[in-house]
């Protein structure tokens, strides 16, 4: 007779029908690039519907190879977001990123569709971790439960960021964490031990029960539990065994001392607090995104789950902490991000960061928009041989409609990337030559006005690719046989 599984609660609520989606395209709109310093690897980035994005990954024959999805879906917190963007000293513009609305159940319906293809994604050791708040946590850990079991939960961390500034006027306290959910698709996933650092003043240390012995050896104690009299005899013969004023037997752990400092290596547990937010990280790392997540968050997301090599797929991309994070670990990644401005981010801070190549594909085609159009010059043409031709291309700095209080001189800052295919195969836009603006600090590099490069007589195509701060597109074809 088969056993019937124990009943278990789910989560029922008013469903609505379907978003409608746009088809996915059997072949994507690609962008080849390939950085300066090459270097190696392949990453993904899938602008358009993120459940398009991995049900092309499922036609594609990835069922089962990712090891990690990390969600970072809205919060459902009703509220507008909009990206901070800094032209030059003293001059920034908002620009709305997403908007943050709708009801429960939409929402629900929503995560739901995209877990159920996460766990089909997913290898069979693999791990997902979701990301939430106050508002909608309970409802998605029972969802979870409900998708991939409650067996294979293994934690609910605590990030506690800090305080980004109480309301004392409000009835409850701050509320100064988020929850990260994390669930394995089957027994075999798990999570790797990390251990943290903590410096603690030595004189501190030994008011709080450390020890120094006549070496100057700073340990501390802990019970001998169930070690043999054979083992403390080993220990002892390594200076290992502390014997209490009342003859109990204790064992020694040894700390580092640096500059002063107690290094304690604690156990990481399921409550974060470590890793401030992206408001308190280092300037170079600020996209200007409100709800951007930091690097150190994710690196230790991707450590504690993954192994070199292995894949990694974020359908929330947003600003590209996964994909940056990532690629500076040494594994392999993808990424899905339905906005202009967020597959910009993403691309630049890619770039910066010495990423290994990398394709943009578009599930969609979308026009240029006609509001802020980059011109170019008409390219400068110099026959260098029989073979070779030298070839200029420039932006003019007509921009259309500029910002208060940007001169038409300084037109250029509004692009913030460009790019040429010196070679165009009419079909997909690779990367030999880009410029990108950069900021360091509260330095603003602009991007390069002028390109130039050497390409073969036989060449029918050149393709040019500017993108402005506002992640809008507009993509160029010249035909040389037109011009020549």
């Amino acid at each position: 007779m088969k056993r019937r599984k124990a009943p278990y609660p789910r989560l029922v609520w008013e469903r609505n029908k379907p978003a409608h989606r746009v088809p996915t395209h059997k072949r994507p709109l690609k962008e080849y690039i390939v950085p300066a310093n090459g270097g190696k690897g392949y990453g993904r980035i899938i602008q358009g519907d993120n459940l398009s994005a991995m049900e092309l990954l499922v036609d594609e024959g990835y069922t089962g190879k990712i090891k990690l999805v990390y969600m970072d879906p809205p919060f459902l917190s009703d509220a507008r977001y909009y990206r901070k963007i800094r032209l030059k000293k003293g001059l920034f513009i908002k620009e709305e990123t997403y908007p943050d609305t709708g009801d429960m159940c939409s929402y629900l319906d929503m995560l739901k569709e995209r877990f159920l293809k996460a766990r089909e994604l997913l290898r069979e050791d693999g791990i997902i971790f979701v990301h939430c708040d106050w508002r909608a946590n309970s409802y998605i850990r029972v969802l979870m439960d409900e998708i991939f079991g409650h067996t294979n939960f293994l934690n609910e961390i605590i990030w506690h960021y800090g305080g980004r500034g109480a309301k004392h006027v409000s009835a409850q306290f701050p509320r100064n964490h988020d929850t990260i959910y994390v669930y394995r698709k089957s027994k075999r996933g798990s999570l790797k031990k990390i251990h943290t650092e903590r410096l603690i003043p030595l004189k501190e240390a030994l008011s709080l029960g450390y020890r120094m012995d006549e070496k100057g050896r700073v340990f501390k104690t802990a019970p001998r539990g169930d070690y043999t009299e054979e083992s403390i005899k080993r220990l002892a013969a390594e200076d290992r065994v502390y014997i209490t004023k009342n003859g109990n037997v204790r064992i020694k752990y040894f700390l580092e001392v640096r500059e002063g400092f107690v290094v304690e290596r604690p156990l990481l547990g399921d409550v974060w607090t470590d890793i401030p937010d992206a408001m308190h990280t280092p300037y170079e790392e600020r996209t200007g995104y409100t709800t951007q997540k930091p690097l150190k968050l994710m690196e230790r997301i991707i450590e504690c789950s993954t192994d070199a090599g292995d894949l990694v797929l974020d359908p929330f991309c947003g600003s590209g902490t996964t994909a940056v994070a990532a690629e500076r670990l040494g594994r392999r990644w993808i990424v899905c991000e339905k906005t202009l401005q967020g597959v910009s981010v993403t691309r630049k801070r890619l770039l910066a960061a010495g990423s290994g190549p990398f394709v943009v594909e578009r599930l969609e085609e979308k026009p240029s928009p006609e509001d802020h159009p980059p011109f170019l010059l008409p390219p400068a043409i110099e026959e260098l041989d029989r073979e070779h031709l030298k070839v200029s291309i420039g932006l003019n700095g007509n921009m259309g409609t500029l910002p208060e209080g940007l001169s038409e001189k300084e037109a250029h800052l509004l692009v913030d990337y460009w790019a040429i295919d010196w070679n165009h195969d009419g079909k997909a836009f690779r990367t030999d030559w880009l410029s990108f603006r950069n900021e360091r600090g509260k330095e603003i590099k602009p991007v390069e006005k002028m390109a130039t490069g050497v390409i073969k007589k036989k060449t029918e195509q050149i393709a040019v690719k500017v993108v402005d701060v506002f992640g809008n597109e507009t993509t160029c074809v010249i035909n040389l046989k037109e011009i020549l």
